[in-house]
């Protein structure tokens, strides 16, 4: 009974805020379809958090569960001293024996089973819901309905980003960024992705900000703070958008056409990762990669993962990268294969699966048939849409021997895909058909 009282309370709170903050009036979104996207994503949190009851009755293996039992240790350390706390949250002074033996040990996930040179970005979630345990008294329902809210504003933020680029379009644009099944199910939990796409929205916003609207104070803050969550949260997300953001500022200041900034600067960040192994190995990417691949095919062959497939071996030269990397790509476009799809939870992604596909194929034979319009001003992040979307794709691909998990670690391209495809698509008729018939902004 308690969790639910917090839940409705909680829910109004976040309901005034939507209907009050400037945030979310900028977007010129209807406060009730707002307040709906609110209400479907923490159903479906509950959804999943069924399913990861059914598929998993041990709680130290499902990931909406373990990063939040563990905070319970962090949290319990508050009433022990306020300085343990913190300490254990800024990660600051605890490899001692002492916070070993009162509260390291105690957490299945503080530490890897398989160490890396990355930092372990489980300890990040882990402190996000030991923080939220401040207001949610340990109810986990409460916590799922937080992040849902999160996600929420990473969206809103994003969809604030580009929907000036669309005069046609901006209502299938909202559906997809909101409802895609992938996107709609990994972002309304306990999970990273939730995370990441409330710090991905906030960091595009404050840098069309700073780029465009000339402002400088809030919108420098809020890029650096973005950027170091994203580093704590996944890391890998972060090596794809870095090349992606880079070219993306250089060809804002530039008369040059969007392509001949964007192509020169990625072979350079090629390059510099293919010979990274002469440099410190926290900083050997494709070590890192190699190292990534390996573990995640141990952990799947430990877990008897039911849709496993084999990937190719990650091999440190210059052709043994170029050759898995459309490898990588294609993996995370059409897994899981429908004829693999012996599960019920893998068809929603099959299906899924086609629909991208089928968007993206009308989109090419749209820019074919020369039947697309682009505005100068929209090309840049266009392009740097598709090699954000194509780099995290190539890591996670040649990387992720598992396609339910390839599901839902490319969750954080989805929007900037759909953007895209939407874009190519903006001028047809059926896409006017659904604008007329949608009323969803103000």
């Amino acid at each position: 009974m308690v969790t639910w009282a917090l839940v409705l309370i909680y829910f109004i709170l976040f309901c005034l805020a939507i209907k009050h903050l400037s945030f979310f009036k900028k977007s010129g979104l209807k406060p009730a379809f707002l307040w709906s996207m609110l209400g479907i994503k923490f159903v479906v949190s509950l959804g999943l958090f069924y399913i990861y009851t059914i598929h998993y009755p041990n709680r130290s293996e499902a990931d909406i569960f373990k990063y939040f039992d563990d905070s319970e240790v962090v949290y319990a350390s508050l009433y022990d001293s306020p300085t343990n706390f913190a300490k254990l949250m800024l990660e600051y002074d605890i490899d001692n024996d002492y916070y070993f033996e009162h509260y390291l040990q105690h957490m299945n996930n503080w530490d890897r089973m398989y160490d890396t040179n990355v930092y372990n970005d489980s300890r990040t979630i882990i402190k996000f819901n030991a923080f939220f345990r401040l207001f949610s008294f340990g109810e986990f329902h409460v916590h799922s309905l937080f992040f849902c809210f999160l996600s929420l504003i990473g969206t809103v933020a994003l969809y604030r980003v580009v929907k000036k680029m669309f005069l046609k379009g901006q209502n299938l644009l909202v559906l997809l960024m909101f409802l895609l099944p992938s996107v709609l199910l990994w972002s309304s939990g306990v999970l990273k992705e939730s995370i990441l796409i409330f710090a991905l929205g906030l960091l595009f916003l404050a840098l069309d900000k700073l780029l465009h609207f000339k402002e400088r104070r809030i919108p420098i803050i809020a890029i650096l703070l973005t950027l170091l969550l994203m580093v704590y949260i996944k890391f890998y997300v972060l090596v794809a958008f870095i090349p992606a953001i880079t070219c993306y500022i250089i060809a804002h200041y530039s008369a040059w056409k969007k392509w001949k900034i964007y192509l020169p600067i990625i072979v350079g960040f090629g390059l510099l990762a293919l010979f990274s192994k002469h440099i410190p190995p926290h900083m050997d990417f494709v070590k890192i990669l190699e190292g990534k691949q390996e573990d995640f095919v141990r952990l799947a062959e430990f877990q008897d993962a039911g849709s496993k497939f084999e990937l190719t071996d990650i091999d440190q030269s210059f052709f043994g990268i170029v050759k898995v990397i459309p490898e990588g790509i294609l993996n995370c476009f059409i897994r899981p294969l429908p004829w693999r799809a012996n599960s019920t939870l893998s068809i929603p992604a099959v299906l899924e699966n086609l629909f991208v596909l089928g968007l993206l194929f009308m989109g090419i034979s749209q820019i074919i048939r020369r039947k697309v319009s682009v505005h100068h001003e929209h090309m840049n992040f266009l392009w740097f849409s598709v090699i954000f979307v194509l780099l995290l794709y190539a890591i996670i691909g040649v990387t992720t021997p598992v396609a339910g998990a390839l599901v839902r670690y490319k969750v954080p391209a989805l929007p900037f895909l759909m953007v895209v495809l939407v874009y190519l698509l903006k001028d047809t008729k059926w896409v006017s058909v659904i604008d007329n018939r949608l009323k969803i902004k103000q």
